[in-house]
């Protein structure tokens, strides 16, 4: 069997990981903070998921979403074996998996229209062909007003591993043994050269560093990660510009931290990010203020604001709860997440205090603290204690509560993985 398929690495399996961002009410949470309409989650709608690996996000968020429909993608048949035993195990009724690389899906003729497109870990690793299929499956297959989620490899962080990654696959084209096996020995090598602290570690003194923390990461995932033929980070403004063209535009970062300016950025580079007047300019300054590595786009198409009666509704009915774990009633101030973001640390004590009675919306935490900050300071601290862990949207359908978990997280038990439905949040977690 040949390592390499379409240049992208077939012969071990990719690692099994949940993306809570590209999860429906985190996308539409993140969106309506931001001010914009998205598709409504009480009624019946359509996901797509773009290499869907062996589908183990999606039948969590299947799962969790029994109203919405849910369409998996990919072009790897061993992934897809394990995606349809997860079938067979959960009796799950509303996904279906498609072997197809991107241009070949372009061909089906028996899709319908979708609220959300997501894709993770898969743009920055293909080949233009399959990214510009990509494109036109969003551009054929996303509803007006629909969501899409990209995560890809951004320039300025992920520059410094070119090189290194240009090593690693030149040296697993001339190993013999899996492409895991590969991947350890190119990163050692590396390593090595790390060691010498000259040229390119030298002018890049953090590479060391990231080298050392992806040597602790499993063998399939740096096999995945670093031996493409085709990686390559991204400029966000050539792909904001990319997606604009197809009415996207882009919302937020789902990551949320990255979001909020004040916690990133310099006060003067603030307000060089405020006076420029487009959005492409905006992001690459942040990228290089930030030296961001990974991007967590979210667009929407043909988007259109809230209301003010919308954005109040939202504001009054939208809950937040607290999550397991989380260190509500005790001090913030050495917390490893947000104990460095000290003059907010009283308000986020506050909020963990008071949701830790009941879930709250945020007009009801205000109501309660009564400390005089406006709508979008408020909806910034809830943002951080999302990211934290600490907290998370509440589920908007009391269907999704009232549905039967058990047989999903029964095979997650049996795959030996540590995710668990919790259907109060429409999310998945880690046990």
């Amino acid at each position: 069997m040949s390592s390499l398929q379409k240049g992208y690495v077939v012969d071990v399996p990719y690692p099994t990981f949940v993306h809570r961002e590209a999860m429906p009410l985190w996308l539409n949470t993140v969106s309506q903070m931001h001010g914009y309409k998205v598709p409504d989650l009480k009624k019946p709608f359509r996901y797509l998921e773009l290499g869907c690996a062996m589908g183990i996000h999606l039948h969590l968020t299947a799962a969790l979403y029994p109203q919405g429909q849910f369409t998996g993608v990919d072009f790897n048949p061993h992934h897809l074996m394990v995606a349809e035993e997860g079938l067979q195990e959960t009796e799950i009724q509303n996904i279906q998996f498609i072997q197809a690389s991107f241009d070949e899906a372009l061909e089906l003729n028996n899709l319908e229209p979708f609220d959300f497109i997501v894709t993770h870990g898969v743009w920055s690793w293909i080949d233009e062909k399959q990214q510009q299929a990509m494109v036109n499956i969003v551009d054929r297959w996303l509803k007006p007003g629909g969501i899409f989620y990209c995560s890809y490899m951004s320039h300025p962080g992920a520059t410094g591993m070119t090189s290194v990654q240009k090593l690693m696959f030149e040296m697993s084209r001339n190993l013999k043994g899996s492409s895991a096996t590969k991947a350890v020995q190119g990163l050692n090598l590396a390593r090595k050269i790390g060691q010498s602290q000259t040229g390119l570690f030298q002018q890049i003194p953090s590479l060391n560093h990231q080298l050392e923390q992806l040597a602790g990461d499993k063998p399939n995932y740096i096999a995945h990660d670093f031996l493409s033929e085709h990686w390559q980070p991204q400029h966000s403004a050539d792909m904001i510009r990319r997606f604009g063209k197809i009415r996207l535009a882009y919302t937020a970062g789902a990551g949320l931290l990255e979001n909020i300016d004040t916690l990133n950025l310099t006060p003067d580079v603030v307000k060089i990010v405020q006076q420029l007047p487009l959005v492409t300019l905006q992001e690459t300054v942040r990228d290089i203020a930030r030296n961001t590595q990974q991007r967590q786009d979210i667009y929407i198409r043909d988007r259109e604001k809230l209301t003010k009666s919308e954005k109040d509704q939202f504001y009054q009915f939208q809950k937040f709860g607290l999550l397991p774990g989380a260190p509500a009633g005790q001090s913030l101030k050495l917390d490893s997440k947000i104990g460095h973001i000290q003059d907010a640390i009283p308000v986020f004590e506050n909020i963990l205090s008071v949701l830790k009675i009941r879930a709250l919306s945020l007009a009801e935490i205000k109501a309660a603290i009564q400390i005089s900050l406006s709508e979008q300071q408020w909806a910034e601290l809830i943002q951080v204690l999302i990211w934290a862990g600490y907290v998370h949207p509440c589920a908007v359908n009391e269907v999704q509560v009232d549905a039967d978990y058990s047989a999903m997280n029964k095979w997650m038990e049996l795959q030996e993985l540590s995710w668990r439905c919790h259907p109060e949040f429409s999310t998945a977690l880690e046990h």
